[in-house]
């Protein structure tokens, strides 16, 4: 007995449906026809001589008025090979099934990449927020990080600033407030920042954002917005270093240039034209750093999870080495 397709004479023609994923499937629907032929072949190779020797012994019988059996012998031996032949052909069928599967299979690379995709938003630039108390060196590590990262340095002043100058929507209700001697509104806020998040230059590049939020009700408007942080770094320095970090600034009205005189030291030649601005004397330094504390702790619940508390004690390149290493793992 032969399948249908070869007893034609003719072999199946091949498509250009047929892939290369299918073709390990073709064993299987090969051992799939086997079997179909050996089912059909058992009623030949084992009923029919059980049936011839039954039908022996049910002559012997006759004569002593025995009935015979030999016909429903004959056709349960017949059922059994038929049942074996089928047994063997879903094996095969299970089989062409799972090769079939496997074919169609995506790589193992494509998936991977989808999950990171996935979990980075879909692929968006990330967002950074770096924090931390006044003189714990943000400012060297935002030049550090768009050094290496190339994000887009950004803070609300600079926004503010951009949005009034422009005569913007926004800026012109910014400077209603401003105007008027108050405070702009977080929700104003936030709607500066979610607009220039939206931007081109921040969508390819990333974005960090310094110094924002301020406060919880900023934190909350954020997360009110839809505003996705990936990394929240927070610089943590003793008060008393900070202290000492602020008290010692010096700036050079001329240049702009900020030195310490103990761990950026002047050069002797300027020293007489320095100033020590009041804002780094050690009570306004005091007073900033208990804002800074009551405020930072009604911030940090909301990004719990993604906040990174660094070091800030150390030399600028060792910290950066905390920063870059944080930053590498998103």
């Amino acid at each position: 007995l032969r399948p249908a397709a070869c007893l034609s004479g003719k072999e199946p023609k091949k498509t250009a449906a047929m892939s290369s994923s299918a073709r390990p499937a073709k064993g299987a629907v090969g051992l799939c026809a086997g079997a179909v032929v050996l089912g059909c072949m058992g009623t030949s190779f084992v009923a029919a001589p059980f049936a011839a020797e039954q039908k022996a012994l049910s002559t012997s019988a006759s004569l002593r008025g025995v009935a015979s059996l030999a016909p429903d012998a004959a056709q349960a031996a017949s059922t059994s090979a038929l049942a074996v032949g089928a047994c063997l052909g879903a094996v095969a069928v299970a089989a062409s099934t799972a090769g079939a599967r496997r074919g169609r299979a995506k790589p193992a690379g494509s998936r991977v990449t989808g999950v990171a995709c996935e979990a980075r938003g879909g692929g968006d630039a990330p967002i950074v927020v770096i924090a931390g108390p006044p003189a714990a060196g943000k400012g060297t590590q935002c030049e550090k990080i768009k050094s290496k990262y190339g994000y887009v340095h950004i803070s609300t002043g600079d926004i503010l600033r951009e949005n009034v100058k422009n005569g913007t929507e926004l800026g012109l209700k910014a400077k209603g407030f401003m105007d008027a001697g108050g405070l702009v509104p977080s929700e104003l806020i936030v709607d500066l920042v979610k607009d220039r998040l939206s931007q081109p230059d921040i969508k390819a590049k990333g974005c960090l954002l310094d110094g924002f939020p301020r406060a919880p009700d900023q934190a909350q408007a954020m997360v009110d917005a839809g505003v996705k942080v990936d990394r929240f770094l927070l610089i943590e320095v003793p008060d008393e270093t900070l202290v000492e970090r602020g008290c010692g600034r010096r700036l050079d009205p001329e240049t702009g240039d900020i030195y310490h005189l103990k761990f950026k030291p002047p050069p002797a030649e300027i020293v007489d034209r320095l100033v020590h601005r009041s804002d780094d004397k050690e009570d306004a330094i005091r007073v900033r750093l208990g804002n800074y504390h009551s405020q930072i702790d009604g911030i940090l619940p909301f990004f719990k999870n993604v906040v990174l508390k660094i070091d800030g004690t150390g030399k600028p390149d060792d910290v950066f080495g905390l920063v870059s290493g944080s930053l590498d793992t998103m």
